[in-house]
């Protein structure tokens, strides 16, 4: 108990001024102030704190198009069946070698719980049917002999948590013509999103001695309206009332149908910003930078009413 104190003590005095040490409850819990979420280093939890490094750039270059969704090699916390978890939740962080969520736990000395031992560190291991759904939870109480504790979290699964607290955009549909006006077959539809929502994002994590940062870049925006879809390769060109016929944009579809046959009588619309995503790592790294591939935006949404135009014949 004592060598575990002092390695907690000692944690604490090496973390800098803007860690918060967490608070203990009598179950063995560990709570973190807000703002702050908990992770396993060593033999003890530190509170990781998010931070947002300087204000969001500008747009980024076309990235290769395409409509598949995330791509790219696997990144984060897993099952040994594959399946994915969040890498830390209210329970501690994602202890892979014994499947659980760890929280470290005090015990007094002649408690069962220490089966004997009178070194090590234990652990309050909680084990979810379900990842991180409360009524589907079991906990076991864990000891681990000295350098057997859960270690620190990797670059890779703390960039994981730095994207889970990016706000990725959701689009905002614009197109001309704009609804409640009605477009026609043949016609050029153009689309786009506001410019303010193509930008890149970043967001910062810390643990320890790691720190992890990730930048979000937008790649391209893909559009579904009803039969069609295609890809822009930027936020689009907003059309405006007095725009000559000559104006041209970079994003438009045409449509070959009308939307009579829809149950609204109207297509509905779908616009997601995808982001290629990229984290570096300062610090105590086991490696300097890795990727994270593409990853979708929740869907903007819309909808649109296509007509036929008729023609009138004029006999003489």
């Amino acid at each position: 108990m004592l060598i575990r104190a002092l390695r907690i003590l000692v944690l604490a005095m090496a973390l800098p001024a803007v860690f918060a040490m967490p608070s203990a409850h009598a179950d063995g819990k560990v709570e973190c102030p807000p703002g702050t979420n908990p992770v396993s280093v060593g033999s003890g939890v530190i509170c990781v704190v998010v931070t947002e490094p300087g204000d969001p750039g500008g747009g980024g270059e076309p990235g290769d198009g395409g409509d598949g969704g995330q791509v790219g090699q696997p990144s984060g916390c897993y099952k040994t069946d594959g399946t994915k978890v969040p890498c830390q939740t209210k329970d501690g962080y994602w202890w892979s070698g014994h499947q659980c969520y760890a929280a470290p736990y005090d015990a007094p000395p002649d408690s069962p719980d220490w089966q004997g031992h009178t070194d090590g560190s234990l652990w309050l291991c909680t084990i979810c049917e379900t990842a991180g759904v409360d009524g589907t939870c079991r906990v076991e109480t864990i000891w681990t002999a000295p350098g057997q504790e859960p270690g620190p979290p990797t670059p890779e699964e703390l960039a994981t948590v730095a994207l889970g607290e990016l706000h990725l955009a959701q689009a905002s549909v614009r197109t001309a013509p704009n609804p409640p006006a009605a477009s026609y077959v043949g016609v050029e539809n153009w689309l786009w999103i506001p410019r303010g929502q193509w930008a890149t994002l970043r967001k910062s994590v810390t643990a320890g001695a790691t720190t992890v940062t990730v930048t979000a870049t937008p790649s391209h925006v893909f559009w579904e309206l009803g039969p069609i879809s295609t890809t822009c390769h930027g936020p689009g060109k907003q059309w405006s009332q007095g725009m000559t016929d000559a104006a041209t944009t970079d994003c438009s579809v045409t449509f070959k149908k009308t939307s009579a046959d829809e149950p609204t009588e109207r297509f509905p619309i779908s616009a997601t910003i995808r982001y290629q995503v990229a984290w570096t790592c300062s610090g105590s790294c086991a490696d300097a930078n890795g990727d994270l591939g593409l990853v979708d935006a929740p869907a903007g949404t819309g909808a649109i009413r296509v007509l036929q135009r008729q023609t009138v014949v004029v006999v003489p």
